[in-house]
């Protein structure tokens, strides 16, 4: 992995936009977003853009918003299909996809007016085969009509590389400003599984862009399910010989929406699909001879599976019990590879500590969290603002 801060990224003229870029966006039921999310594409700087639509089945008013986009943009074709979920709607766009590039945007998200400039930028900068950008979680809960600005909004992790006036300098001077690493495949699973906070990866598909080559080979296609991406990203990223990721956060992702599907607490299909999609990346990683990425992987897994099952125990949910036992059979799975899984490079010993206690005994480590929340937890909550008074 190469490193470089603040790196100057030369702004894009029309001449050298000749590349057409694939934006994909699925849509379902979000009639309040579904404007904005539409409006930040078609006002991209980056001009050369294909906008397909797939209309999932939507029974809300979404379908017809999105008809009357295509109407005022010739850029933007809509699709309207049988609901199917988020994965399959993608892989319908895909196949009708012709740009060099390819990219997504989730319905009730929007980004910045830069973004696909910049990170094309990066792309022919560096001769990549993709760029991966930054993000801002937007917690936005009100039901009003997102397009007129009427929902309450509030930003976390909003920091960016350099600051407005950095900016604006370096916008009048040609260039944009970002950290950034060059990395291979490797780097790139790494930093998934790593879940490096500088050079955010993540599982998602909206944050990427990169060439369709990548995937038209053997049709890499999403996976019908909640957990579409996990799976996906990880073959994707295999695939990369070179990729860039940038600091800037150019991608706006909406996390508190009345009735996203990531707004729901801990559901059965966590243990249905979720799961499952872990154990395929697993399968992934070890198949692509990264099997000290493959143990660094179910080591994560099993820290938010411990979570997971904290989060349980602590909620006033009717099958708490029923879910509770199903977790604690997946979770004990760690006795297989415990070695390897907490020798790890990361491995923290707090965690290994609690994996040790509740494969001793879940009522042991029941009351030890009980006791974790009651005292420890207020007491440092108490010493911790002691100290800033």
């Amino acid at each position: 992995m190469q490193e470089y801060e603040n790196c100057k990224l030369y702004k894009l003229n029309i001449d050298d936009q000749a590349d057409l870029i694939t934006v994909i966006v699925a849509c379902y039921n979000i009639e309040n977003y579904i404007k904005r999310c539409v409006d930040s594409i078609t006002a991209q700087t980056y001009k050369n853009l294909e906008i397909l639509i797939t209309d999932d089945g939507s029974t809300d008013s979404s379908g017809s918003i999105c008809d009357s986009l295509a109407d005022s943009d010739s850029r933007i074709k809509v699709f309207h299909t049988d609901n199917h979920g988020l994965g399959l709607a993608r892989d319908y766009a895909m196949d009708r996809a012709s740009g060099k590039y390819i990219t997504f945007v989730d319905g009730d998200d929007y980004i910045e007016p830069r973004m696909y400039e910049e990170m094309m930028s990066a792309m022919k900068s560096f001769d990549a085969d993709i760029v991966v950008a930054g993000y801002r979680n937007i917690f936005e809960s009100s039901p009003k009509t997102a397009s007129e600005g009427t929902s309450k909004k509030v930003i976390s992790d909003s920091s960016e590389t350099t600051t407005c006036a950095d900016h604006n300098k370096a916008l009048d001077e040609g260039f944009y400003v970002t950290d950034l690493a060059v990395m291979n495949s490797e780097d790139l699973l790494r930093a998934l599984v790593e879940e490096n906070e500088k050079y955010v990866v993540q599982n998602c598909a909206w944050n990427k862009l990169y060439k369709r080559s990548l995937i038209e080979g053997d049709k890499l296609r999403f996976p019908k399910g909640h957990y579409e991406d996990i799976v996906y990203s990880t073959k994707l990223l295999r695939r990369v010989q070179k990729g860039v990721v940038i600091c800037d956060k150019l991608y706006n992702y909406i996390t508190d929406r009345s009735g996203s599907i990531m707004n729901q607490g801990v559901k059965w299909d966590i243990l249905t699909q979720q799961i499952p999609a872990y154990k395929e990346r697993n399968e992934v990683l070890e198949d692509a001879g990264y099997p000290e990425l493959a143990y660094i992987h179910q080591y994560m897994v099993y820290k938010k599976l411990l979570l997971l099952y904290t989060q349980v125990r602590r909620s006033k949910d009717p099958e708490k019990k029923a879910k509770m036992d199903a977790l604690s059979q997946v979770i004990k799975g760690a006795k297989d590879n415990y070695d390897n899984i907490y020798k790890c490079r990361i491995a923290d010993p707090h965690q290994e500590l609690r994996m040790k206690l509740f494969l001793k005994s879940t009522v042991l480590y029941n009351a030890f969290m009980a006791v974790n929340d009651t005292f420890i937890i207020p007491l440092k909550v108490k010493l911790r603002d002691g100290a800033k008074r």
